[in-house]
């Protein structure tokens, strides 16, 4: 994921209702498999077995890749699309990596976050250009980079913070090499920043770094890759809004960037009693609180999950909305500090009625889990749709997203 502080209030604004000039309901298609899932800012998609897309949620900017700019409350198949490997949902836009190497996106492209030498938006997928050994794509807040198999990361939209990562800070509609990467193999796109994993187990992170989010130990922006302080054996990586998550192979959790809600599972720095002075942020990674089985992360806006051994998920963090899946229960919570919100917490909670995952992805104000019989399970907001499970009703505990 992938989280824009701008997409975070237009979320807010449409809480009430369901946005974007009315709501599309597909007929329901049996025997849906997915294997991929990406949950965005107010939208989530999936891959499903044959190598097709679907989509659902906000499409205010065509982010749900069918065509038009009507919500879609289930989900709807991306037009044009065949041959997925990868899906990643953004801020407003949407990528896939395909097949053949090639990488697609959709949506909003007023930085040139589709790749395509345009900032055109589009309702449907185009072609990122000169993409053509993609292993693996990341759409950010308003920007997008793809793992290319020999190992070495692109990126392409906005720039203003340095999250493309090619010494510069001017917005690209085309694919610009991140400096000095090499043996990647992963990456992440966050709001405004970015980060990549390597195969010696460090991770490289470039972009805004106001909240700590690069982990380098400062707070000064980076327009090239900088390392991770104090993570060498790191084996998934996932950028949230403002801050960053790593699971290392003795299966703990490391996190670095914005603690305002407790996302990194870790009490905040008191300062000063009198007047209160708390550090609400971390630019050095910390331990996750409790998770020492973890198989996968993921960082989204102000919460975070893990996948554990046992295939059940663990989130913490802010759970306003029952982002945490553990039916909005608050009793029993531990705030990061004095003056955090009652219903944030350090201490990662269980999420109900998952016994069976096989990955999880954090949104803005929602989380979606992918089953290891195909099925695809979402909670938290659902005022756009983007939990899929045709309704528009939120929910603190799982749903199961409608075929």
């Amino acid at each position: 994921m992938k989280k824009s502080a701008i997409s975070a209030l237009l979320t807010l604004f449409l809480l009430s209702g369901c946005g974007g000039g009315g709501v599309e309901s597909s007929p329901s298609t049996p025997g849906v498999s997915a294997t991929v899932i990406s949950a965005g800012d107010s939208h989530t998609c999936e891959v499903i077995s044959g190598g097709s897309a679907r989509c659902w949620g906000l499409n205010t900017s065509g982010q749900v890749g069918n065509g038009t700019f009507i919500n879609a409350l289930k989900p709807v198949a991306v037009t044009g699309i065949s041959g997925v490997r990868r899906i990643s949902a953004g801020g407003a836009h949407s990528c896939a990596a395909l097949s053949d190497g090639g990488v697609r996106c959709w949506g909003e492209n007023t930085s040139g976050q589709l790749g395509n030498s345009t900032t055109t938006t589009s309702t449907t997928p185009v072609v990122v250009s000169g993409i053509a050994a993609a292993s693996d794509v990341s759409a950010g807040g308003s920007h997008s980079c793809a793992l290319l198999s020999d190992g070495r990361v692109f990126c392409w939209g906005k720039n203003t913070f340095g999250e493309l990562g090619n010494g510069s800070n001017s917005s690209s509609s085309a694919p610009v090499a991140v400096s000095g990467i090499t043996g990647a193999t992963e990456v992440s796109a966050g709001g405004n920043h970015s980060c990549a994993l390597l195969s010696d187990g460090t991770v490289r992170c470039w972009g805004l770094n106001s909240f700590g989010q690069l982990g380098n130990s400062s707070i000064s922006n980076s327009n090239i890759p900088v390392a991770v302080t104090g993570i060498f054996t790191a084996t998934h990586i996932s950028a949230g809004t403002n801050h960053t998550c790593a699971t290392i192979s003795d299966g703990t959790v490391r996190c670095w960037g914005d603690n305002s809600s407790g996302q990194l599972g870790s009490f905040w720095t008191l300062v000063s009693l009198i007047p209160l002075v708390n550090v609400t942020v971390s630019s050095t990674p910390v331990q996750a609180a409790s998770i020492n089985t973890s198989a996968d992360i993921s960082a989204g806006f102000q919460h975070t999950c893990a996948l554990v051994t046992g295939s059940t998920i663990r989130c913490w963090g802010e759970n306003n909305f029952g982002q945490l899946g553990n039916g909005g229960v608050t009793v029993g919570f531990t705030p990061p500090g004095a003056g955090a919100s009652f219903t944030s917490t350090i201490s990662p909670v269980t999420v109900s009625n998952i016994s069976t995952a096989k990955a999880v992805d954090a949104g803005l104000f929602h989380t979606c889990a992918l089953l290891t019989d195909g099925t695809v399970r979402c909670w938290g907001v659902n005022s756009s749709g983007q939990l899929g499970n045709d309704t528009g009703v939120s929910s603190p505990l799982p749903v199961e997203v409608a075929n």
